[in-house]
């Protein structure tokens, strides 16, 4: 497995992932017009999706329309030089995922599949993609259909991640402790990955089981230094500020801009400690490096 899928599959909660695999495997006569097409199509789908779909306003936002739009523009004349790329499918799904088409997309994503130069770590993006979509969909018992009825291809390579994203599903669907058994299942051969302890941590939190998350952090911890601000925020949820705080200002240390933008993106869950001045010297942006 080459280490872009490697890493890209490692976002559990994530909306989508890309391949990568397509357009750098494009060969043909006009295969520069078709690789620019392409990769520009790609920049512009990624630029889009780090742009909020509204305003504070709840107005669309121009500039992302745009963006979307260019890109399927690119993709339809991708098509019409050479039809049928799975790379070209793949994007095609990811625009109609930005345009919060989610039932298209996951067809879209099913169909770039059958494509015959779809390789098989491709198909496995694809695979993914498509529960993705249609678990956002609301289709969550297909979702769990796509699962199984790929999981040996899955698990192959990505067996921890596939376990995770089911368990989350089974969630979302109120089958609580089959989410939890599976977790635990794929938990008695994760060794010592640490993401997979990670992810599991998040998904146990979600469900309720305080113990086992805090079990599946402070696995994590060892190689992955921002799992210690997921089990302080934990902590605080128990109850336990002496800890809580031993914990964040361990994470703060390791990863200080990253704990920094989770402290503003998730303020809500500190709350009972926001005006402790330990916790606003944490929170606090970094200060600038002056130049030479």
């Amino acid at each position: 497995m080459h280490n872009r899928s490697k890493r890209v599959l490692l976002y559990g909660a994530a909306s989508f992932v890309l391949s990568g695999i397509g357009v750098a495997w494009v060969k043909t006569d006009r295969g520069a017009d078709v690789y620019t097409l392409l990769a520009s199509a790609e920049i512009q789908l990624k630029m889009a999706y780090a742009i909020p779909a509204t305003d504070k306003q709840g107005k669309a936002l121009d500039q992302r329309e745009n963006l979307i739009a260019e890109a399927e523009a690119h993709l339809a004349s991708v098509e019409r030089q050479q039809p049928g790329m799975a790379c070209t499918v793949e994007f095609q799904g990811f625009a109609l995922m930005l345009r919060g088409k989610y039932a298209e997309a996951a067809e879209t994503y099913h169909r770039a599949q059958s494509c015959s130069d779809c390789a098989a770590e491709q198909r496995d993006v694809l695979t993914f993609n498509e529960a993705r979509m249609l678990a956002r969909a609301g289709f969550r018992e297909r979702a769990l259909e796509v699962f199984r009825a790929h999981r040996k291809a899955l698990d192959d390579r990505y067996a921890h991640q596939r376990s995770i994203e089911e368990a989350a599903v089974l969630r979302e669907l109120g089958r609580r402790v089959e989410a939890e058994q599976l977790l635990e299942t794929m938990l008695r051969g994760a060794g010592d990955s640490p993401m997979a302890w990670l992810q599991a941590g998040l998904e146990f939190e979600q469900l309720g089981s305080g113990v086992k998350a805090d079990k599946a952090f402070e696995k994590a911890a060892k190689e992955v230094p921002i799992a210690d601000y997921h089990r302080a925020r934990l902590k605080l949820q128990q109850g336990e500020i002496d800890t809580c705080w031993e914990l964040l200002e361990r994470a703060a240390k390791a990863s200080p801009a990253e704990v920094r933008r989770r402290i503003r993106e998730e303020a809500g869950a500190w709350s009972a400690i926001a005006k402790d001045w330990r916790f606003q010297r944490l929170s606090a942006p970094l200060a600038a490096t002056s130049g030479r």
